[in-house]
């Protein structure tokens, strides 16, 4: 009886220690991407104790981490500074990534027709954890331009791109999307009262283009429509850009048309088939 009783505690501990194990593992790597979200958010390089700072994490464990994630190649060293910013390995997996989205590539043509029609800079995004993701662009071939770059996430609510999605998804996912998400306030003309916003959106619908207004950025106008895929949910967005200087509100609603009716097409080239009372960006 006891040789069979140690054996069920000894099977206890054992386990009691794989539990452990996997805990210490995932804390682990919680702490690295925690690492990795306070490196992308420095312009330059930073320093383990401003690090250790920012994600309350002791220095040491912060140092390991980082040392871990060097050998790697996910975050770079500076020999001189001893500081740290992100890796090369970082630029190859998000290529990667980049090059599966078909989306893309299926995009490109129509945002290179868009900057020829308009001599502004077009750009394609989509919706990711509630946040609009640039994933290409194509600049204009003018001096003063856009400073948007790949990769760059911006709130829906203020942005072209952002209320042409939302304006396609189901009223509920909008709800938590404001809800989680907030409408913060970037400009005098950023939309900030859900109400407001919403009735936006239904306009955005009627008319297959959004609008935004020096709402992000003073300075800037943008027009954008959703691009939907063969079952007729929106996957992503095309906008046009440009300075007010160059694009005044006479001209982005010539501007959204464009774009509505390229948001169109390549939904279309991507299997979408409207019908009497759907459209792609409607």
């Amino acid at each position: 009886m006891e040789s069979s009783r140690n054996r069920v505690l000894t099977s206890g501990s054992r386990n009691a220690v794989r539990r452990r194990g996997r805990s210490q593992a995932v804390n682990s790597v919680a702490r690295a991407l925690d690492i990795l979200d306070s490196l992308a958010a420095h312009r330059g390089e930073v320093g383990v104790t401003e690090v250790s700072q920012e994600i309350g994490v002791h220095k040491s464990t912060v140092s390991r981490v980082l040392a871990t994630m060097e050998s790697r190649g996910y975050v770079s060293r500076n020999g001189t500074s001893g500081k740290y910013c992100l890796g090369m390995r970082l630029v190859e997996l998000a290529s990667y990534r980049l090059e599966q989205i078909d989306l893309r590539s299926q995009a490109r043509p129509f945002l290179e027709e868009l900057v020829r029609a308009t001599g502004e800079t077009a750009h394609l995004a989509v919706f990711d954890q509630g946040k609009v993701v640039y994933v290409d662009k194509v600049d204009t071939p003018q001096t003063l331009m856009m400073r948007s770059r790949i990769g760059y996430r911006a709130f829906a609510h203020c942005t072209a791109l952002g209320k042409a999605i939302l304006s396609g998804l189901p009223d509920d996912v909008v709800e938590r999307v404001l809800s989680e998400k907030g409408l913060p306030r970037f400009t005098p003309n950023t939309i900030v009262d859900p109400l407001a916003l919403k009735e936006h959106l239904r306009r955005v619908r009627a008319q297959g283009y959004a609008i935004d207004d020096e709402e992000h950025e003073e300075g800037i106008r943008c027009a954008a429509a959703a691009v939907l895929n063969h079952t007729g949910r929106v996957i992503g967005a095309l906008s046009v850009s440009g300075p007010t200087l160059r694009v005044s509100r006479q001209d982005v609603e010539t501007i959204g048309n464009l774009v509505r009716d390229s948001a169109r097409r390549l939904s279309a080239s991507l299997g979408y088939h409207a019908t009497a009372t759907q459209e792609p960006g409607r």
